[in-house]
């Protein structure tokens, strides 16, 4: 008897939770469908014209007339390929040879070391390059010594136009009135002010 009593006082519950997960279901389903009806309408062929193709796209009236295409960017070609597709794979050949000489690198006694160490191979300018191009003065090139500059002799710095009328230099002396009043000089006469005059 009790459990027909428990069946028959859940079954309002139980229909009323299937209502509102189908309201949900039924808002979810409705939300997808907004954005699909936002889409603007194809426009309609011109009368008398052929219909388009399927699929293919349709010049609507409100475009205007096209352009010429613009033209080519100016500046230099863009670099070609290397003829050397392997070219700072490392030093075991292959697609993936990098990955064998850091296997090779961390099984070491002192990665490090080996890391850091500069490379077997002579570096040298790649073939058919010109002359390394000098560098400013004072600067060294560790890899060429023909293309390092001697500095400068230190000499006398160098001068701008002289400055307009009330303006002063700031490594020169500073102009007259500024900073402290000189101090006054002992050896002098101390000056007495005249007494005023008795009636």
């Amino acid at each position: 008897m009790t459990k027909r009593q428990r069946d028959g006082a859940g079954a309002p519950a139980y229909a009323a939770r299937i209502a509102v997960a189908g309201a949900i279901l039924a808002s979810g389903a409705l939300s997808f469908a907004g954005p699909a009806a936002a889409d603007p309408a194809v426009p309609d062929p011109t009368p008398g014209a052929a219909a388009p193709a399927p699929g293919q796209p349709v010049a609507a009236p409100s475009d205007g007339p096209v352009g010429p295409l613009p033209p080519p960017p100016v500046g230099a070609p863009p670099v070609p390929e290397i003829q050397n597709p392997g070219y700072g794979q490392g030093q075991t050949p292959g697609q993936l040879g990098y990955l064998r000489d850091i296997w090779h690198t961390f099984h070491t006694g002192n990665p490090l070391d080996a890391m850091t160490a500069p490379s077997d191979d002579a570096q040298g300018p790649p073939p058919g390059a010109g002359p390394a191009p000098k560098l400013p003065p004072g600067y060294v090139s560790l890899t060429d010594p023909n293309s390092s500059t001697p500095a400068l002799p230190a000499g006398p710095a160098a001068t701008g136009p002289p400055l307009p009328p009330g303006y002063y230099p700031l490594n020169g002396p500073p102009p007259p009135g500024y900073g402290p009043p000189p101090a006054a000089d002992p050896a002098a006469a101390p000056t007495v002010a005249p007494a005023p005059p008795t009636p």
